[in-house]
């Protein structure tokens, strides 16, 4: 779980004058105690009331009691799309009805007005966990069934407010940590998650245990499922990464072999044996390696060498480097995994193309009348390699990538992998929760996953940039709720005073 986002961190991204000392935890108890115990006016009259009417008050251990007799059958359930609000008055009502069948008492009594503020304050967090657009809505139905035992354990422990460390809360932001991803119930997460829930929910008066084992059980849970979305989404990444190295391959290929005449026994060499060697070298080295760059620059050879031999400079230049180019191409493809015996034949059948052109030329004979000839030829080939490959233009991955680097610059921070993002998909369908798992930079396009690392979406960066200042797409925060929903009533108490 991101334990990272304590009440300090979340003050951090809440304007000043809004914050007061939200670290402090001296400071958020006067808070707390100063809302607890100072009464409104409209209690001072019901105070003033009943006791004129010397009507009794329900001691703690009584409303314990009704809260744990309907710990099982309180069942809220929040719905998507309308505005739900916690009704803290229906719910003391509901509480003061059990507290009486209890009694079996015609008499009427209160509450004291300490527990029926911290009943108050436990309700204002919950309610703030509704409002909270980082949860997932299914998740939020969940996290209501807990509001009966976070109140039991708010009336039993003082400092429950204060402690960072109480296994309550941390089942509480666990609860959503996991759940970031869901989308529907129908899943083995979700259905996990609600029978933890309910085992505790069984289990759980007032001895703190049943949290601590839900915690356990949590954790348990957490590590199952990272290890399970971590098998996934790499074999996801790896999938993604054959498909993209697959079509700038193609792209590459294209580029250097459009319009240019290769001779069929040749087609096997460089539609085959290249073209793997050149994807396996952009996915084990990548696109700024020296063996991806060598790769290209003999591709860019081939192709340049299959071009028709126009005059004497051209024969003297395929002259002195055809055996160069076989040479190393032999050299690369021996140390890839190929099969051997293709290899060799489609090698040998390369040299032979350029023993024949270079013999059948009409700047053959001619040529061989100087003695010298070959001699001199060979003393040009750094030469004559530079000439033959100084007029290639950017390849369309050049180009694609300088186009790529400049607008990655420009990237908001918040456009990293493993961040959670709810994501646009269409004006048809809801957006879905989905994590942002890779950045291909090379094409500007982001690879989504949901919460089990399988591929949903991709999207052009540009478009997600939109998105996102459109509100159509929007950023997750993966906080720790409980502190962030602390922290907003604390700075709603605070207004106030």
């Amino acid at each position: 779980m991101n334990k990272k986002n304590t009440i300090a961190d979340l003050s951090k991204s809440l304007p000043d004058n809004k914050t007061g000392n939200l670290s402090d935890p001296e400071y958020i108890s006067r808070v707390i105690n100063h809302f607890i115990q100072n009464k409104d006016k409209n209690e001072l009259r019901i105070s003033a009331d009943a006791s004129a009417a010397r009507s009794q008050q329900y001691n703690r251990q009584n409303i314990i009691t009704a809260l744990t007799n309907i710990q099982l059958t309180f069942k809220p359930n929040y719905v998507a799309g309308k505005n739900v609000n916690i009704n803290t008055d229906e719910f003391k009502l509901a509480l003061m009805e059990s507290m009486a069948r209890l009694e079996k008492t015609a008499i009427p009594k209160t509450m004291n007005q300490i527990d029926s503020r911290t009943i108050d304050f436990v309700e204002m967090i919950f309610g703030a966990f509704i409002r909270d657009t980082n949860i997932s809505d299914n998740i939020k139905s969940l996290l209501l069934l807990l509001q009966i035992p976070i109140l039991k354990i708010s009336l039993t422990d003082s400092k429950f407010f204060n402690n960072n460390n109480h296994p309550a809360r941390y089942v509480l932001n666990s609860i959503a940590h996991l759940g970031i991803g869901i989308e529907n119930k129908d899943n083995t997460l979700y259905q996990t998650i609600d029978y933890i829930i309910d085992q505790l929910l069984h289990s759980f008066d007032k001895n703190i245990l049943p949290f601590i084992t839900a915690k356990t059980s949590l954790d348990r849970l957490s590590e199952i499922q990272k290890n399970k979305f971590t098998k996934t989404e790499k074999q996801t990444q790896h999938l993604i990464a054959i498909e993209y190295t697959q079509q700038l391959v193609l792209k590459e290929l294209k580029h250097y072999t459009t319009n240019v005449e290769i001779p069929d026994n040749l087609h096997p060499l460089i539609l085959s044996h290249w073209s793997t060697l050149m994807f396996h070298r952009f996915i084990s080295y990548g696109k700024d390696s020296v063996e991806w760059r060598e790769a290209v620059g003999i591709l860019r050879l081939l192709a340049k060498s299959f071009s028709p031999i126009d005059d004497k400079d051209d024969w003297i230049a395929l002259r002195s480097i055809y055996k160069g180019i076989v040479n190393s191409v032999r050299s690369c493809l021996t140390n890839t995994r190929q099969n051997k015996e293709k290899i060799f034949i489609a090698t040998s059948n390369l040299n032979n193309y350029y023993f024949t052109k270079i013999n059948e030329s009409e700047y053959f004979s001619t040529q061989h009348k100087n003695s010298n000839a070959e001699e001199n030829e060979f003393v040009l080939f750094d030469n004559l390699y530079e000439n033959y490959t100084s007029d290639l233009e950017p390849s369309p991955l050049d180009q694609q990538t300088e186009d790529s680097n400049l607008t990655m610059h420009s990237v908001p921070d918040l456009i990293e992998p493993d961040n959670w993002f709810e994501v646009f998909t269409d004006h048809k369908h809801p957006v879905r929760r989905l994590k942002l798992s890779t950045i291909l930079q090379h094409n500007k396009k982001l690879i989504f996953v949901d919460y089990l690392g399988n591929k949903v979406i991709e999207k052009n960066l540009d478009t997600f940039i939109t998105e996102l200042k459109n509100d159509q797409s929007r950023l997750i925060n993966d906080h720790s709720i409980f502190e962030y929903a602390l922290s907003m009533v604390i700075i709603s108490l605070s207004a106030k005073n």
